[in-house]
This record gives structure tokens, sequence and C-alpha cells, in this order.
């Protein structure tokens, strides 16, 4: 059974614009720590997050391509007025920073390394492979260009806002290279991009994914005790966001390796554990992901690259 883990599973795409939601739609999760959701769960749109202090604000995520990005800031100077402001992205997929070509001579611009490079990298390649699911994200997606940041860490960063400081890790790959997440220490706020989504299956795009260290970083992050959970797609929600994450991935990691220990070859252990955790999670979306997740467990066990 060969699977090509730089390509996507074959699914029906949903058809609805990527669309950020307006100004109305802000939920105040801590004092002025505001998310614009993810409310009607459309593809491609994440939860954007507006952190403000008393001299800056901070944008988390802009959303997939410029006009959205123009929203979000229309937003932001409507609200804040014309404080300083820094934007920041969870990873480089589209939905979540291509929006930042909106912020450029507007926002500082801060990522890690290994997010400036896998999006200087692979921006062209994911904005055609975004472009070619819907005319809606083509659109979207119409004139992207890589940004360089302005700011670039290697492993931590802290941003202070003015009587608020905002802690930016990355702890290596696992659902990209790049993974970033955006926490608020003293308010235990988490911003855990698609390191967590709410009731959807982890989806893992291309042979970079590292689902051995999505669990760990999962540990990492539930060690904190956030309060509130910002997935990076469906509702808010508290700790618990995290653990069934995990739960589902540890899942699937110890079933591969007990199967193949037996000497159960890729299409048996999947032919398994496929419809087991289907039937475990009736509700989940991205459900043709989980033959995915298998396969990556399976070429991480085969490296010798299980944590």
């Amino acid at each position: 059974m060969s699977i090509d883990l730089n390509h996507e599973p074959e699914v029906e795409h949903d058809q609805r614009p990527p669309t950020v939601l307006g100004a109305s739609a802000l939920v105040e999760v801590a004092p002025d720590v505001w998310i614009l959701p993810d409310r009607d769960r459309v593809p491609h749109v994440p939860n954007i997050g507006i952190v403000v202090g008393s001299r800056s604000a901070l944008i988390v995520e802009s959303g997939t391509g410029i006009a959205n990005g123009r929203r979000v800031l229309d937003i932001v100077r409507q609200k804040w007025g014309d404080r300083r402001l820094f934007a920041t992205a969870t990873h480089f997929h589209p939905e979540h920073g291509y929006g930042v070509q909106a912020l450029v001579d507007v926002a500082t611009i801060i990522y890690n390394e290994a997010q400036r490079d896998e999006l200087k990298e692979k921006q062209d390649i994911f904005t055609r492979r975004f472009s070619g699911f819907t005319a809606h994200l083509a659109e979207a997606l119409r004139g992207a260009e890589y940004v360089p940041p302005d700011i670039v860490y290697s492993d931590r960063a802290e941003i202070d806002l003015g009587g608020r400081v905002v802690q930016l890790h990355h702890f290596g790959p696992a659902h990209t290279r790049g993974d970033q997440v955006v926490f608020l220490p003293e308010e235990k706020v988490l911003f855990a991009g698609d390191l967590v989504e709410e009731r959807f299956f982890c989806i893992m795009p291309d042979s970079d994914t590292r689902p051995s260290r999505w669990v760990s970083q999962l540990e990492r992050m539930r060690d904190w005790n956030p309060k509130v959970v910002v997935p990076g797609h469906g509702a808010l929600g508290g700790p618990e966001e995290i653990d069934v994450v995990l739960t589902s991935l540890v899942y699937i990691r110890d079933t591969v390796r007990e199967m193949h220990a037996t000497g159960a070859p890729l299409e048996v252990i999947t032919a398994r554990i496929e419809p087991e955790t289907l039937a475990r999670y009736p509700d989940w979306g991205n459900r043709d992901w989980v033959g995915r997740i298998v396969a990556q467990f399976h070429v991480e066990l085969l490296a010798g690259s299980y944590l």
C-alpha cells in the first residue's frame, strides 16, 4: 500500500466563500482579548485573534488572501484606532497567513525561522493547491505573494503590548515545520492553531508532518493549564479541546505500533483503525484524513522516529 504524503486525499470541497466575519461577530474571551470566530465552520476561515494592550495590538491570523486581511485590518482600526500593530500566524497555510499582504507597512510581522523558511519554500505550491479546490478560494488567493517577516525568532519570543505580555512558541515540526502557538500567560489564553481543531480530525498535509511530535506538543500545551483554547478552526473551548485531540492521536499511534509489532502491513492496519476511529468520533469533520494519519504514524515507525 502506497500513499503519496505530499498530495491531499480526494475530498469534496465546501463551496462557500472563505470570508471572515464582521466586527459584530467579535467575542471577548478575556479583557481585551478578542476572537473573530470561525462561527459557521466555513472551511478555510480560521479563528482570528486580536490581543489589545495599552500601546499596541497583536493580530493572530489574517485570513485567506488580501481581501480578508484588509477586512481584519479595518475591524482593528475601527475599534482600536491607530495604535501600533503586530501580526503573526500560527503556521504558513493560506487561510492563516496569506492575508498578511494587507498589513505590509502597517503592522510589524513576526514569525519563527522555520515558519518563514517554510512559507518562502511552499507558498506558491500551496497557493496553487488551494486555488484548485474552489473558484472562491482561487479568487481569494489571486495575487498572493511571499511577504518576508520584519522580525524572526528561533524558539520563543515575547511581545509586550503595554500591560500585556504575549508569548510566541515554536516547538518543532508537527502539523507543519513551523507551527507556532501564541500564549497569554496571565490570562491563560492559548491560540493553538491547527494543532487543535474542534471536532475535526488532524490534517497532515505533506511529508513534513510529524504526528509523534504533534502528540508531544499537545502534552506540553496541556501542562500550561490554559483556561481558554482557541482552535485553528471550530468552536472555542477549554483544556478539554486539547485532551480530545490528544486522545484521538494517541489511540491511532498506539494501535499502529501494536499491529505493526504483529507483522501487519499498512493496508491491514488502516483497514482496522480507520473505521474504528470514525466510529469513535461520528460527528467529526475531515473524515477523509484518518487514513493519512495512520500512514504518517506508520512512516515514522518505519523510520525509527516514533516518540
